[in-house]
C-alpha cells in the first residue's frame, strides 16, 4: 500500500488527473428541466415522426392535372410580356444611340477647339510658347558624370535615399 501512495505522490499530474475527474463526477447535478420545454427525444423517434408525417402528406396531397385553358393563358400572357419588354428595349437601345451621336459630336467640336487652341500657341512668336532647352543623349551623360564629380562622394552619401 505504501508503494501505492509514493507513486502517485511521484507523479503530480496523475493526481491532477484524478482530482479532475472526481470533480467532474461530483460537480455534475441535474439541471431541473424548464417545463416550457418539451422533453428531449432520440433521433430515431424523431424520425419515425417525420417519417409518418410525410406519408400521411402524400396521402392527402395528390396531384391535380391543370386544365390546358390555363397553359394557353399563360402562354399568351407571356408573349405579351415579351412584346413589351422588347418594346422597352427598342426604346432604350434608340435612346442609347441617340446619346452616342450627341457625345460623339460634342467630343470632335472639343477636339477641334482644342487644335485651334494648340496651333495658335504653338506660334513661336507667342509670348506663352517658348521652345524650352533640348538635350541629346551626349549631353545628358555629361550631366549625370558631372553631377558625380562635383557632388558628394558616392561613400559618403546615406543608403536610405539611395534606395528609394
Amino acid at each position: 500500500m505504501g508503494d501505492f501512495i509514493d507513486f502517485f505522490l511521484k507523479n503530480p499530474f496523475l493526481i491532477i488527473v484524478l482530482i479532475g475527474i472526481l470533480t467532474s463526477m461530483l460537480g455534475k447535478k441535474k439541471q431541473p428541466q424548464d417545463p416550457n420545454t418539451p422533453p428531449k427525444k432520440k433521433w430515431q423517434e424523431v424520425m419515425q415522426e417525420l417519417q409518418g408525417e410525410m406519408q400521411q402528406g402524400n396521402q392527402q396531397q395528390r396531384p391535380v392535372p391543370a386544365p390546358v385553358r390555363k397553359v394557353e393563358q399563360q402562354a399568351a400572357q407571356a408573349a405579351e410580356v415579351i412584346d413589351e419588354t422588347t418594346n422597352e428595349a427598342n426604346k432604350r437601345i434608340a435612346e442609347l444611340r441617340r446619346l452616342q451621336q450627341k457625345y460623339d459630336q460634342e467630343r470632335l467640336y472639343q477636339k477641334a477647339k482644342a487644335d485651334q487652341l494648340t496651333s495658335t500657341i504653338a506660334d513661336n512668336n507667342s509670348p506663352v510658347y517658348r521652345k524650352g532647352p533640348s538635350f541629346g543623349k551626349k549631353q545628358l551623360i555629361d550631366g549625370i558624370i558631372m553631377s558625380e564629380v562635383l557632388g558628394p562622394p558616392r561613400a559618403k552619401r546615406s543608403l536610405q535615399r539611395s534606395r528609394r
